[in-house]
């Protein structure tokens, strides 16, 4: 399969929350039975994942939108049902962000099952056109070289200068084993961004559906 560097959905809403660990699966049914169905009918959207670490609860959703007055106009309809839906299980959204996608490749077609690494770092707004640069010419070839290699993504908050990164892959296996590859460049780029309070995890893929650009809500 070719690589898909533009998949017709530049801007995205990353959302991340908190819920008791023994609460995971059910907040992960009522994410998909409650939350997901409000995200569909909405003007402009174009797919959703949903990750997460088991371990501690936390889950980061990630929904795409054709322009950003789309991505604006759906957080009224949605923000609320996703509040509700956490608040059954008792959890809460602890992080908002509005982003660009600033660069995304998919290697292979979406899947769930699989698992994501994610690096959240706060860095400099000024510094985000170099810092996808050196994401896409450093990192991404790395990332492409390794088995097991899915997606590569580099999502941008241009007002705050926050910034989500990483990669997807069949198994947590083929994400450990390709740390060693990718630990050096990450932290140079990070460096060379001027990021701070930078954040490595590694998540499990609950969910994941991405629209063809047919079948956006008129």
């Amino acid at each position: 399969m070719s690589a898909d560097q533009n998949p017709g959905y530049p801007f995205c809403h990353v959302v991340r929350s908190k819920v008791d660990p023994s609460q995971v699966d059910e907040t992960t049914r009522l994410w998909i039975k409650e939350v997901l169905p409000t995200l569909k009918k909405q003007r402009g959207f174009g797919g959703a994942t949903l990750i997460g670490n088991r371990k501690i609860g936390t889950s980061v959703s990630v929904s795409y939108w054709e322009s950003e007055a789309a991505m604006k106009d759906a957080r009224g309809q949605v923000r609320p049902e996703a509040i509700m839906a956490l608040a059954q299980t008792g959890g809460s959204i602890i992080a908002d962000d509005e982003c660009d996608v600033a660069f995304l490749e998919r290697f292979q077609p979406p899947k769930a099952g699989g698992w994501a690494r994610l690096t959240t770092v706060q860095g400099d707004p000024a510094q985000l056109s170099q810092a996808v640069s050196n994401f896409k010419d450093k990192i991404v070839p790395s990332v492409r070289r390794q088995a097991g290699a899915r997606t590569a993504y580099f999502f941008a908050n241009r007002q705050t200068g926050k910034t989500f990164a990483g990669s997807v892959w069949d198994t947590l296996q083929d994400l450990q084993k390709s740390e060693s590859a990718i630990t050096e460049l990450r932290a140079e780029a990070i460096n060379r961004f001027g990021g701070r309070e930078a954040k490595t995890e590694a998540m499990e893929m609950y969910f994941i559906e991405i629209l063809a650009a047919s079948a956006l809500v008129p």
